[in-house]
């Protein structure tokens, strides 16, 4: 299995409420608990399914045809969404977006975009044991910094890595365990994960997700290009 990473997840996680990524409108200081599989609960809104209907996804359920679907929305969300970090878009260190939010401000962080990007393959009708949102760590020379990314299993049964940041989606799909080598100069570390229905912790972890968003509130920003190469073109894999 490449680096032994378990993509669909380990061990369910009960804890799934996020204390400190919402707040009340004008009130920043006024933090809204919510349950972390609400960002990827609005698989029937009208605005997800306009989405779908202005990417023009495959209606044959051939062969090939579900990898298309994936490829297709993940280069819309990454053409579609600017990155830009919570603190330039809303003044605060980390403050995650609802789908239909970054869809209609085109603007957003890795979670932002992540959450998207999940969404829509979820809400194409892409089964949920194959699509998982992954919250863990990228390690480079450059230091080691908090990140989240989809993974897609395609119909070859093999789990893909999405990184919802770049420019453009590569011409096709790359099998995440690439991603996770530690030849790989930025090796992605995945420490949970999630769809809809659960959030799993991937082994060997040995932390909280609260560590997680203290690991992302110290991070260093990657550049756009740092999965591909300048190009787009992936590197090390």
């Amino acid at each position: 299995m490449g680096a032994g990473y378990n993509w669909a997840g380990d061990v369910i996680v009960r804890d799934t409420i996020m204390r400190d990524k919402r707040a009340v409108l004008g009130n920043p200081g006024l933090l809204i608990p919510t349950d972390i599989r609400e960002w990827l609960s609005s698989t029937d809104s009208g605005v997800i399914q306009g989405a779908l209907q202005e990417i023009g996804l495959p209606v044959a359920r051939d062969p090939g045809t579900f990898d298309l679907r994936a490829w297709r929305i993940w280069d819309y969300v990454a053409r579609c969404v600017q990155y830009i970090t919570d603190k330039q878009s809303c003044g605060l260190e980390d403050f995650w977006l609802f789908p239909e939010e970054t869809l209609v401000l085109r603007k957003g962080d890795c979670e932002d975009s992540s959450f998207l990007l999940a969404t829509l393959l979820l809400a194409s009708g892409i089964s949920e044991h194959c699509v998982r949102v992954v919250l863990g760590r990228v390690a480079s020379a450059e230091g080691d910094y908090g990140h989240a990314w989809v993974v897609y299993q395609n119909e070859e049964g093999i789990w893909c890595l999405m990184e919802s940041t770049l420019d453009a989606a590569p011409s096709r799909l790359a099998p995440a365990d690439l991603f996770a080598q530690a030849s790989n100069p930025y090796q992605y570390q995945p420490q949970f994960c999630l769809n809809a229905a659960h959030l799993w912790s991937v082994e060997p972890v040995g932390m909280q997700v609260s560590d997680y968003v203290r690991m992302r509130a110290r991070k260093v920003e990657p550049t756009k290009a740092h999965v591909f190469g300048p190009n787009k073109k992936r590197i090390s894999v």
